[in-house]
């Protein structure tokens, strides 16, 4: 449920950014993170256990560190 709220967020935030935002930091496929929500949602039980597995621990940490970066940015941004 997690995965899906967030890949939602992302969404959001991609659509009120106008696709800017998240071109600035490619090291994360935010289609697929935004795709991953549809693929949970829709067809949870056909979803690879094993695939979703590596998923989170491969590409949940580098998102959960490029997410960090792109506050301080914002952050950053606001105070000057």
């Amino acid at each position: 449920m997690i995965l899906i709220a967030a890949g939602e967020e992302l969404k959001n935030i991609d659509r009120k950014t106008e696709g800017k935002l998240f071109q600035q930091y490619p090291a994360v496929r935010w289609r697929g993170a935004m795709g991953m929500r549809d693929v949970l949602a829709h067809t949870y039980f056909h979803v690879d256990a094993e695939q979703l597995f590596n998923i989170c621990k491969n590409d949940i940490p580098t998102m959960i560190a490029t997410l960090e970066t792109m506050l301080s940015d914002l952050q950053q941004a606001e105070r000057n």
